[in-house]
């Protein structure tokens, strides 16, 4: 068949790009084969968005960095040394060129850049301060301790924020949704045969039908995400 010709090769590069860790992620992967194409297709969605989803880092990380470093450089640590070895308390963040930068000895400003963009939520103040502690060689612990409250005060502020809008994002959802999938439906089980055997105005009929009804969900789907 076309269509499993097409879905085997698309299965693989799904499963190379997840990489999966554990033997049961490419046998469901592949047992989307067997299934009707509707399926597989919402199989794979699925596991695309769990796998992104599981590879987003906790935004916690950077909080426990900054106060790592802050910790360090009570400690008697230089900035250096303190952004090293901060790295053991967030795993999940991609500090692999920071830590190379600073200990290969390269200038505090371009470690700073390299951090500004390591760290998304406190990248610019963190950068800023690495500057003003390498410049002035002050003590620079105390702005780490504020960066990190500050970046906890936001992920708190950010999940309450998400919390409150959850009832609209679930009315956002479904006004979304169910048109589209009741559109499918309806061509799946061929409920618009009748309206495509009315000569020429009927294929226009459900293709204008069908484009207002999309247009509609794409814009409920903006308008969720902007109110978001």
């Amino acid at each position: 068949m076309p269509g499993v010709a097409v879905l085997i090769p698309a299965l693989v590069a799904v499963g190379v790009a997840l990489r999966p860790r554990r033997f049961w992620e490419p046998l469901a992967l592949g047992a989307a084969v067997l299934l009707p194409w509707w399926a597989s297709l919402a199989g794979l969605g699925l596991a695309i968005w769990m796998a992104l989803r599981a590879r987003r880092a906790d935004p916690f990380q950077e909080v426990a960095y900054l106060q790592a470093v802050s910790a360090e450089l009570r400690a008697g640590r230089s900035l250096r040394h303190a952004l090293v070895e901060a790295r053991m308390r967030a795993p999940g963040l991609d500090l692999a060129y920071v830590v190379r930068l600073a200990r290969s000895g390269r200038p505090m400003r371009e470690v700073a850049e390299a951090a500004s963009e390591a760290l998304p939520g406190t990248g610019r103040l963190a950068a800023a301060a690495m500057r003003i502690g390498a410049e002035s060689g002050g003590q620079v612990a105390s702005a780490f301790a504020t960066l990190a409250g500050i970046q906890a005060d936001r992920i708190e502020l950010s999940r309450e924020t998400r919390a409150a809008g959850a009832t609209a994002r679930a009315s956002v959802v479904v006004l979304t949704t169910v048109p589209v999938f009741g559109l499918a439906a309806a061509l799946i089980t061929g409920s618009l045969s009748d309206l495509m055997t009315l000569g020429r105005i009927g294929p226009i009929l459900v293709g204008v039908g069908s484009l207002l009804l999309l247009s509609g969900s794409v814009m409920t789907l903006a308008i969720g995400r902007s109110l978001s």
